[in-house]
């Protein structure tokens, strides 16, 4: 079985860069994303196994490239990372439309491990 690929969304380059290199020393490919519109073409070139999306960002936000890519492939496993609590009718739509689950920034690292490693 290969390592998962991972889309990772964020519009916080620092936050980024550190997941990124946290997720490659675990081995598992990664691809980035600094927005919404950005996530949506990279989903359909390189069909992640998992994606980590960011909500607020700019052009696009998480919440619109999640239905984006659910429209075009409805098994696409997303998770929502956020610094904020979410309780809104556009995350319960997400949740109604089969969203993997959410990580609550700063997430701990293992929490993160568990979420990918149940999409295997």
């Amino acid at each position: 079985m290969s390592n998962p690929r991972i889309l990772l969304v964020d519009d916080d380059a620092q936050f980024l860069e550190a997941t990124e290199y946290m997720l490659k020393y675990e081995n598992y490919e990664v691809i980035t994303a600094k927005n919404g519109e950005e996530a949506v073409k990279k989903y359909k070139e390189s069909s992640p196994d998992i994606v980590l999306m960011d909500l607020k960002m700019p052009i696009m936000n998480g919440y619109d490239a999640f239905f984006k890519i659910k429209k075009d492939s409805p098994n696409a496993k997303i998770v929502f990372t956020s610094s904020y609590t979410i309780n809104n009718e556009e995350f319960k739509k997400a949740e109604d439309n089969g969203l993997f689950g959410l990580l609550t920034k700063p997430f701990d690292f293992n929490e993160l491990n568990d979420i990918i490693t149940s999409v295997h």
